[in-house]
């Protein structure tokens, strides 16, 4: 690559298992002294000897200090160095262990903050329902506590399964590994392959075979190759330029796409009998004002199913197909935009999943239950999006595991509300 890795820092499963290792290491040489001072010096807490107790402190500064492996705090020299002196102080007396933990505590939080501002990228494809704004405020936020902090984390990115024996299991199979292939291995099947089929995840294909193929590529290469593709992905300014030209088109056409498939084009005479009595009660054309005649009748169907599911609003009606055109996409962007508004993803996001060119509208169940229609353009658009609406219109605090279950697709609602409740009526697609 060009330059080092954005991402470039020590493995955290390697440094796992060095803080294990360390750790045990350190325990036992501290147990050792205990037991050395109880037996030559006759005291019962190595703290009333003033000697043993200063080479138990000698050997916690060591730890930090003199440490021939990369921990969390390898790189962090300033608390390092800030730690010897405050060990310093507690082997002369001058204050206690407690605030040495309680800093060290501080320190490891900054440290797990630092992390995962430094991957931003797994916030980003959070499909969990929750906001992701507020996670990433979160990591700034020193009010907010670890715990907190790590329950949140795991609510917006998902818990691996087997948490946490699976991710030990892995750390102590990276640390056996005899060599550097051993290790590629590794990490092949535990980043790439879907365990579940045995099959390469989605996507992966490309970044697998270079990471094969590459020797001196690492993982940290691999994300920075994967952002790098995000970001000229969104960054090209006449790509940009087209995707706006595109968003607006898309913005007039997706709710009206998903109407236009049971677009009520007919009523025909002979069949009234058979439909809802709240359809038959027509206000004017909504472009020129002339009376809709029942026999033949365009209308929005979000508001035609709205207004046969339950609801105060009115029906949107057109007289003729001119009115339709001429009317239909102002109202489908005045009453039906996509809830997300200037956080909608088609701003953001070029790749957006598409069905016949046009995004999927999907809408919030909570507002179908109450008779309204919050539509977002695409699930995704939802996903990103709907923790914030049910903050903000349903009052709902609760995290939902998975974001899928709060929306469902627009046509369902459609196709339920109007084709089956009535037998009667003609839909037919507005050419």
């Amino acid at each position: 690559m060009a330059g080092p890795s954005n991402h470039s820092m020590p493995e955290h499963w390697t440094e796992l298992n060095a803080l294990k290792r360390q750790k045990t290491l350190c325990l036992s040489q501290v147990r050792a002294l205990k037991i050395s001072c109880k037996t030559t010096c006759g005291k019962d807490k190595v703290e009333e000897c003033e000697e043993c107790y200063g080479k138990v402190i000698d050997r916690l500064r060591s730890r930090f200090s003199d440490s021939e492996e990369r921990e969390w705090f390898t790189q962090r020299k300033a608390f390092t160095n800030e730690l010897d002196g405050l060990l310093q102080d507690v082997k002369y007396g001058k204050r206690n262990i407690e605030s040495i933990e309680a800093r060290i505590d501080s320190e490891k939080e900054a440290w797990y903050r630092w992390v995962l501002r430094r991957y931003p990228e797994f916030i980003a494809i959070s499909d969990h329902g929750v906001d992701r704004q507020e996670i990433r405020g979160m990591l700034d936020d020193p009010d907010r506590s670890r715990d907190e902090l790590v329950q949140t984390m795991i609510e917006g990115i998902g818990k691996p399964p087997n948490w946490p024996s699976d991710v030990d299991e892995f750390a102590d199979k990276v640390s056996a590994a005899k060599d550097s292939a051993e290790v590629k291995k590794i990490y092949i099947t535990e980043f790439f392959i879907d365990k579940s089929t045995g099959k390469v995840l989605e996507n992966a294909e490309r970044y697998l075979e270079d990471y094969k193929r590459s020797e001196s590529m690492t993982l940290e290469d691999v994300i920075d190759n994967i952002v790098l593709d995000i970001q000229r992905s969104r960054s090209a300014q006449p790509q940009r330029d087209a995707h706006m030209r595109r968003l607006d088109e898309l913005r007039r056409a997706k709710t009206a796409f998903e109407q236009n498939k049971l677009q009520a084009k007919s009523l025909k005479a002979a069949q009234a009998a058979s439909i809802k009595p709240e359809l038959r009660d027509l206000p004017p054309c909504m472009v020129c004002g002339r009376d809709v005649p029942l026999s033949d009748v365009l209308s929005c169907t979000v508001c035609q199913a709205l207004v046969q599911a339950g609801s105060y609003g009115k029906l949107t009606v057109y007289c003729s197909e001119d009115c339709y055109r001429k009317g239909h996409d102002a109202h489908v962007d005045v009453m039906h935009d996509c809830e997300a508004g200037d956080h909608c993803v088609q701003l953001f996001d070029d790749d957006e999943e598409m069905d016949d060119g046009v995004p999927k509208v999907v809408c919030c169940n909570e507002c179908l239950r109450l008779k309204r229609a919050t539509l977002y353009c695409t699930q995704d658009c939802a996903l990103n999006n709907i923790a914030k609406h049910r903050h903000a219109k349903h009052g709902a605090r609760d995290i939902v595991a998975d974001g899928r279950s709060l929306i469902s697709p627009l046509h369902e609602f459609l196709d339920t509300t109007l084709t089956g409740q009535n037998p009667g009526l003609k839909f037919s697609l507005v050419e």
